[in-house]
Formats: structure tokens, sequence, C-alpha cells
């Protein structure tokens, strides 16, 4: 009886012993969190394993991570998966349908990016760039020649239309000369020639009259006028204004104009055209609306794939940017060292426990082999 408790209390205590020591071993990972000093002196195996080497850990880690898990390759092959850009076109729909119950004007789009988009400022924006372009569009025209500015199908049209022209002026001025204000006019211009040439003329107008030459010669205007060579002296006229038309430059031919007056009445008739207010003051949902299916349906898919592939493209670019591996050095170092605890041992608790426990079934059976060398000796 004796011998057996006496194996039974070193079975024990070999028990106990072992199992603490697991038990320590384990809280040593960790603990003490600092290192401990007595005097100048450290205590040995302060702080804990892993508070110890932390910094290294955390360097160990981030290339760990870098080189064999977040690598340029998985990313590229997961952003490029079928099902993933299934998700991401599903998502930008789903954002889009969302946004599409709400109501934002084009003002409130832009205070959200702290940008001022008032009517007056839009307005005044538009005056501004009226003003601009005037002023750029006549520094442009003003040394380019008429026949430069004018489309050649307009040029060649308006050469077509000279003996028209010549035609109709042929025909209003003999319209005008056979009609009595005609007459009247021949009359008043015979009458001051002949006033102007004193007793001579006055003789004339008292044998013969002005009425009388002007019988004579209103006819013989006419049928001058109607002469097929008047047609073409008329033309050749035209074609030697318009030649000399088109060869002037743009700021010849308008040398003064009212720069202030145009720009002015430019901007009052497209502002008046513009319904400004209006357009700001619509939710922008209601343009997009109308094209809700295409959108949805074609231009999203179309711009995910695209962007999906861009961002695969630059995937190396980006990781290196961001230094991963020490963006990974830096949050492990920054971790709560207790938070990384309890964050460890909620995963391994249980293992850890079956590790002091097999500390105290090796110790017991340590124990009971004492026990019984004890008894033997």
């Amino acid at each position: 009886m004796h011998a057996f408790l006496e194996i039974l209390f070193m079975t024990a205590v070999g028990a106990v012993i072992g199992g603490f020591t697991n038990y320590l071993a384990i809280k040593m990972l960790f603990r003490p969190y600092k290192a401990i000093y007595i005097k100048n002196w450290r205590l040995p195996f302060t702080p804990g394993l892993i508070p110890k080497r932390r910094e290294e850990i955390a360097k160990q880690l981030g290339e760990m991570v870098a080189r064999h898990l977040v690598t340029p390759e998985s990313i590229e092959k997961k952003l490029l998966s079928p099902g993933f850009r299934k998700e991401t076109a599903r998502w930008m729909a789903d954002t889009f349908l969302k946004w599409l119950e709400m109501s934002w004007t084009t003002p409130q789009i832009a205070g959200f990016f702290k940008a001022d988009l008032s009517a007056e400022r839009v307005q005044n924006g538009i005056k501004e760039f009226i003003r601009t372009r005037y002023g750029e569009a006549k520094q442009h025209i003003a040394p380019q020649t008429l026949e430069a500015l004018l489309p050649e199908a307009v040029i060649k049209k308006a050469e077509e239309k000279i003996p028209v022209l010549a035609d109709l002026i042929i025909a209003r001025i003999s319209e005008y000369i056979s009609s009595p204000a005609g007459r009247t006019k021949i009359e008043g211009m015979i009458s001051h020639f002949l006033d102007d040439r004193g007793m001579i003329g006055a003789m004339v107008k008292r044998f013969i009259g002005n009425t009388s030459i002007a019988d004579k010669i209103q006819p013989e205007i006419t049928r001058a006028l109607q002469e097929p060579g008047m047609k073409a002296t008329m033309s050749e006229m035209l074609e030697r204004e318009w030649n000399g038309l088109k060869a002037k430059q743009a700021g010849e031919l308008f040398p003064d104009l009212p720069d202030e007056e145009i720009s002015g009445w430019l901007e009052k008739n497209i502002l008046s055209a513009l319904p400004v207010e209006r357009f700001l003051d619509t939710p922008v949902q209601a343009f997009v609306a109308r094209y809700r299916n295409k959108i949805e349906e074609e231009w999203i898919p179309v711009l995910a794939e695209k962007a999906l592939h861009f961002i695969s493209k630059n995937v190396p670019l980006i990781i290196r940017k961001l230094q991963m591996a020490d963006l990974v050095r830096q949050e492990v170092e920054s971790f709560p060292i207790e938070r990384l605890e309890g964050l460890i041992l909620g995963i391994t608790a249980r293992e850890f426990s079956m590790i002091t426990y097999l500390g105290a079934l090796l110790g017991g059976l340590i124990g009971i082999v004492q026990g019984v060398i004890v008894l033997l000796v």
C-alpha cells in the first residue's frame, strides 16, 4: 500500500510539473509584454518570445505576404476570373440603380466636390467663353481673304449667279427708266445739265424743252439696256468687283466692327436659347433614366471589363507603389500585442490545451517510471 501511494504521489507531481511547464511555455510565447528589470539587470526570458521578436516576425510576415500570398499574378488571376468580372458588373449595376433613385442636381454634385456651379456662375462662364471665342475667331479670320474663308462650293455658286445678277440689275434699271419716276428723274437730270451750260442751255430749253428731250432719251436708254452687249458688260463689271472682293482680307471688309455690341448680342441670344436654370434644377437622374436599360445591359458590362483589364495590367505597379511588404510589417508592428495574443489563443485554444494535457500526461508517465525505479532501488 505504501509503495502504491508513493508511485501515485510521484505520478501526480510529474503530471502537475509537466502540465504546468507546458502551460508556462505557452504563456511565455506572449508574456511578459515588456522586459522586466531589477535595477540594471534584465530578467531572463523577458519579454516573451513574440514581443521580443516582433520586428523580425513583422518583417518576415511582410515578405512572405508580398512574395507568396498577395502577388501580382494571383491578383490579376482573380480580377480576370469570370466570376469576379460578373460580380463586379452586377455591383456596378446595383450601384447605378440605387443612384437612379436619388435626386441629385448638377449643383449638388458639384458641391459634393467642393465646386460652385450656380446658375449665375454658369451664365458668367458662358459669357466669358463667348467673348473669348469671338475675340479668337476675329483674330483668326481678320488676316484671311474672303476666298480663303468661304467654302469652294459657295464661291462656285456665287460665280454661277453673276450672269443671273447681271440680268436682274439690267431688268430693274430698265423697269425704273420706263416708269414715271424714271422719266421724272431723266427730266430733272436734263434740266440740271442745261442749267449748268449757261445761255446756250437756256436757249435749248426754250426751243426744245425738258420734256421733249426726255421723251427722246428715255426709250433710247431702255433700248440700250436691252442690247446683248449690255449683259456681257454688266457681267464683266460684276466679275471684276467679285474678284476684287474675294482678294480682300476680312479685316479690310469689316474694319470697324463694334466688338462689344456684337459679343453682347451673341451673349444675349445664346443665353436666351439655353435654359440654364431649368437645366441646373433638373435632377441628373432625369436625363440618365431614359438610357437606363442601355447603360445597365450594355455600357456597365463593357465598363467593368475595361476597368478590370486596366487594373490587372497595372497590378505590379500598384503593388510596388503600395510597398506591400512594408505595409504588412507596419500593420503587424502597430498591432497591439494583447489583441494579437487574444487572436492567436482564440484560434488555437483547443490545440494549446491539448499540449498542456500532453505535458501533464508525459509528466505523469515520467513520475510512474521514477516511482518504479525508486522502489526497485
